[in-house]
């Protein structure tokens, strides 16, 4: 065995060693998983809740944005939206656009997320039957839906925004 000399720089020997351990990207990533299926156990709570047995929806109290300390970006949004429709598939399963929009805005409010619930009316035709559309914003941007529904539809109830 040869015992070869250790040379410590002297920058070395003046850094104190950092005993902090960091958390790996999969640990954040199981973070999010946790919290994202809190958020749709609870959103379904909610959905169960506010829903009454002849179809009816009683909108008048959102869940409160927790944590919302943190700015949230329109990509983490997005991402967060991606997590609860997963957990969502895996706890109620597929959704009806209302109830979809409904499970979305109380699962974002959860994780912090300032979500607004919106009901929007077809602009054509103008005269019954027209249809009716949900979807969810953050802010000005809608994350629910990649259709173009400030055009399409005239927007007749928003709630959430407190």
């Amino acid at each position: 065995m040869v015992d070869l000399p250790l040379r410590v720089s002297s920058t070395a020997r003046r850094t104190p060693v950092r005993r902090a351990r960091r958390v790996s990207s999969e640990g954040i990533e199981m973070l999010r998983v946790i919290k994202t299926m809190r958020a749709a156990r609870e959103a379904r709570r909610f959905l169960a809740e506010v829903k009454g047995a002849d179809g009816s929806y009683r909108l008048d109290e959102w869940p409160e944005t927790r944590g919302g300390g943190r700015g949230r970006g329109a990509r983490n949004t997005r991402a967060a939206v991606a997590r609860l429709r997963f957990a969502q598939r895996l706890t109620v399963g597929f959704l009806d656009p209302v109830d979809d929009s409904v499970f979305l805005t109380a699962g974002l409010r959860r994780l912090g997320i300032p979500a607004t619930f919106h009901l929007g009316r077809e602009l054509a035709p103008a005269k019954p039957p027209a249809g009716y559309f949900a979807w969810v914003q953050h802010g000005d941007e809608v994350v629910s839906t990649s259709l173009p529904v400030r055009d399409e539809y005239i927007e007749i109830h928003r709630s959430g925004t407190k």
